[in-house]
């Protein structure tokens, strides 16, 4: 059977850009530690986070462009970048995100008339208490939520990490290895079980396509729907007694 879309690197490839970015991360965290960097105290909340989320994302990026170009000559079409028909990517994207809305419709109405708790299914924390609610933070993200996020992350998790995992272990456990590294760098974990299953759809929709455009835009309509409830809900125009 034809292995997923094919992966050009290896496991080997997959731990040396996976340790250089804990190295990376230990000796930037160390020198801004030794040399007591701190930002400006009148810098914004929603500033001082958006800076926060970049960084982290730089220090993944920068290992693995690093390695992959180095290694294989590698162009950003690479990583998954198929053009496979606007029709298909958004049936592709709806259908998913219906699944996924199901999906968790089903658990919660097991919760409600069960009356009981499952362990990972609670309320995500808002995004509003890392970045503010005035408007300009709203904004700010806005864009990094909605925009930023589910482009670099699909580029890594389904990109880059599900293709090797698929190539060397198999599109099933491939898929759970990487929606459960998926859900662990989603802390804090409260709601790890609805992320889990988000990283498996997520997996599947691009194991079908062969593309991370469908799971790009599922990604980006989840988290601006999540966005809009939250938003609703911070300006208090709707309760959650009420949902």
């Amino acid at each position: 059977m034809k292995k997923y879309f094919q992966a050009p690197w290896s496991l080997k490839d997959l731990g040396i850009i996976t340790g250089s970015i804990i190295v990376l991360t230990a000796v930037v965290l160390g020198i801004l530690y030794f040399l007591h960097v701190k930002l400006p105290a009148e810098m914004s909340k929603s500033l001082y986070v958006l800076i926060i989320f970049l960084l982290q994302w730089v220090l993944i990026f920068a290992p693995l462009l690093f390695w992959t170009h180095r290694k294989h000559h590698l162009k950003f079409e690479n990583f998954g970048f198929e053009k496979i028909g606007i029709l298909k990517t958004l049936w592709l994207i709806v259908s998913a995100y219906f699944l996924y809305l199901g999906i968790n419709f089903i658990i919660s109405v097991i919760i409600i008339y069960g009356n009981f708790k499952i362990p990972g299914y609670q309320i995500q924390e808002s995004i509003f208490e890392l970045f503010g609610n005035d408007t300009f933070s709203i904004i700010l993200s806005g864009i990094m939520v909605v925009l930023i996020a589910p482009f670099v992350e699909e580029i890594f998790f389904r990109g880059f990490l599900l293709r090797t995992m698929c190539n060397k272990a198999g599109n099933i456990f491939g898929s759970i290895i990487t929606a459960g590294v998926f859900t662990l760098l989603h802390f804090p974990w409260q709601s790890f079980i609805p992320i889990f299953i988000l990283g498996l759809i997520l997996n599947s929709v691009v194991i079908k396509s062969k593309s991370i455009w469908p799971a790009i835009g599922f990604h980006m309509l989840n988290n601006s729907t999540a966005f809009i409830i939250l938003l609703l809900i911070e300006k208090g125009i709707i309760s959650l007694d009420k949902l």
